[in-house]
């Protein structure tokens, strides 16, 4: 038991020098055990006749898995608490399932809350707690981000011809005198919303001159049509190509400013089925976007890849996933692939295919792969090794 509860059980400790206890030292409670594994305490006050159970962005499923066991009451106090031995390298998006009376609710730690930019256009992952662990790889970029003021970023409409429906746009300038900036490089980022990462961590990165300064562009995605859409779609990727471009070069000559027409100052990026449209689109777009950052992407997919039970499962074909076959069968494209993927999340063996597949083909790639799962509390963060990647500053 975590010395701190054994305070709380004991009665040594009032429920609120116990609640003083976690706003001082943050939650969850660690405590090493090993070189490389600690105990986790999660504390949670849910309230009389209340279950708690902690979901973590680690597991089979894509979003929140439900660990067992639940979470323990401790008599006398209204403190309920759950121990937990992990890898000490963990970084990892979390949530509580409250179940009581009137149903069961998702709430973030009480007493670690939601960092900045943790509300995503995913909704299933919005609004979770984060917990970094003693030996987890540090993110400096995005702590930096997260300690400074988001830049504003005004919304406009790009209206699609290709597509047939309208979706908003925002474009966030980088920092400084951008008058004798000359071409900008930039990067398109799918599922964006006004309050992502991106453009704080690329002013983090830009000021301590780490990259150029670059244009980050967030596209929203169309809700209900966000899957069809990302899933190696020709008619999303033209619509990228065809219509947001010339939107992007037409708005910011408006402002008296220049993008870059050089495919290697454009980078499309995305997680998920975000990273699988974006390493698709720009292996048949190499002269629009030289650039692909791939955040977990979903690079098992294909169309015909189908599940069955029982008897249907002896019915089932598994062809190479589009991603990785259209790679096999093209000739080596001129684009740059930044590619990572947490080590516990299921696609992982379909990423180390595509890695193998690009390396043999000799493109020019980073592969990184990280301590934990399909999580958005790692992809923002190494969202500013890939800008490095892609912009470098150049030297004088």
């Amino acid at each position: 038991m975590n010395p701190f509860v054994e305070k709380l059980a004991s009665g040594e400790w009032s429920p609120e020098r116990f609640r003083r206890q976690l706003e001082e030292t943050g939650a969850p409670l660690v405590e090493r055990v090993s070189a490389t594994e600690v105990d986790v305490t999660f504390a949670d006050e849910p309230g009389d006749n209340t279950a708690v159970a902690l979901g973590v962005v680690i597991g089979p499923r894509i979003g929140f898995n439900l660990i067992d066991p639940e979470f323990s009451s401790v008599a006398g106090t209204p403190f309920h608490v759950l121990t937990l031995r992990m890898r000490s390298d963990l970084r990892f998006s979390y949530v509580f399932s409250r179940s009581g009376p009137t149903g069961e609710e998702r709430h973030p730690d009480p007493f670690n809350p939601p960092p900045a930019f943790s509300e995503c256009s995913v909704e299933r992952f919005s609004g979770a707690s984060v917990a970094a662990l003693p030996d987890a790889v540090p993110l400096p970029g995005l702590d930096q981000a997260e300690a400074r003021p988001a830049p504003a970023a005004e919304p406009a409409v790009l209206t699609s011809e290709l597509l047939g429906d309208d979706r908003r746009v925002w474009v966030s300038l980088p920092p400084g005198d951008l008058s004798d900036a000359g071409l900008l490089p930039y990067v398109i980022h799918l599922d964006g919303t006004p309050e992502h990462s991106a453009p704080s961590v690329r002013d983090v990165l830009v000021e301590a001159g780490l990259i150029r300064p670059c244009v980050v562009v967030l596209v929203e995605n169309a809700g209900p049509q966000r899957d069809g859409e990302l899933l190696c779609n020709p008619a999303f990727s033209r619509m990228l190509v065809e219509e947001l471009v010339p939107w992007l070069h037409h708005r910011l000559r408006l402002e008296g400013l220049a993008l870059s027409r050089e495919p290697a100052d454009v980078a499309l990026a995305g997680e998920s089925f975000g990273g699988l449209c974006a390493g698709w689109t720009a292996l048949h777009h190499p002269t629009t976007f030289g650039n692909a950052i791939l955040q977990s992407p979903s690079c098992g997919y294909h169309p015909d890849l189908t599940w069955g039970t029982g008897a249907r499962e002896l019915l089932r074909r598994t062809p190479v996933p589009t991603l990785i076959a259209d790679y096999l069968a093209a000739e080596t494209a001129p684009i740059r692939i930044f590619h990572d993927v947490g080590e516990l999340e299921s696609s992982n063996t379909h990423s180390r295919w595509l890695d193998h597949v690009l390396t043999q083909k000799g493109y020019d790639t980073r592969y990184r792969e990280f301590a934990g799962g399909h999580d958005y509390a790692w992809w923002r963060g190494l969202f500013a090794e890939a800008l490095q990647w892609c912009f470098p500053l150049k030297a004088s």
